[in-house]
């Protein structure tokens, strides 16, 4: 069996290995942390990740919070208990479903969320200070349609993962 990771050409590789290096420093307990004290907060990782997608949305139930954030319901569940009890967010009964229940961020909730992005906002302005406008640009584009990509599955035209012509359709 060949692996992919040492097999594939050195760009796709550093890409690889760049990517998954942000994304393990981007969610860092001591990155959080010093986000944390930076703003007064005291959400969790986990919190934040709701909160922002809460907010992204509008509203969620804890199967769509489950599903977009890629955790198990009771996980969700959990979450917004815990976000609910914090008054990050509030639950309002569905009228039609007196099961089910939708939960929007509460203004508090925003306070703390907006601060936070804030402070992400500053830390990832401070890493590219030196870095001319026009590659922050390019750099912003260029993630932009990587991220629509993967969420496409991959590009429509070229190669499979196994080195085979793939269709445009």
């Amino acid at each position: 069996m060949v692996d992919r990771a040492s097999a594939g050409p050195a760009s796709i590789v550093r890409i690889e290995r760049a990517l998954g290096e942000l994304l393990r420093v981007a969610s860092s307990p001591k990155v959080h942390e010093a986000r944390l004290l930076a703003t007064g907060s005291t959400i969790s990782i986990a919190e934040f990740r709701f909160l922002r997608r809460i907010a992204e949305f509008g509203q969620v139930s804890v199967s769509q919070a489950a599903n977009t954030l890629g955790v198990s319901q009771p996980t969700a569940s959990r979450t917004l208990r815990q976000l609910e009890s914090a008054g990050m967010v509030t639950r309002a009964a569905v009228a039609s479903d007196g099961r089910m229940a939708l939960y929007r961020v509460s203004p508090a909730g925003r306070r703390v969320q907006q601060r936070l992005e804030r402070c992400m906002h500053q830390q990832l302005e401070d890493a590219l200070l030196d870095v001319p406008s026009a590659r922050r640009d390019e750099l912003a584009v260029q993630l932009e349609e990587l991220v629509a990509r993967l969420h496409d599955g991959g590009r429509k035209t070229g190669t499979d993962p196994d080195g085979g012509e793939r269709s445009t359709a």
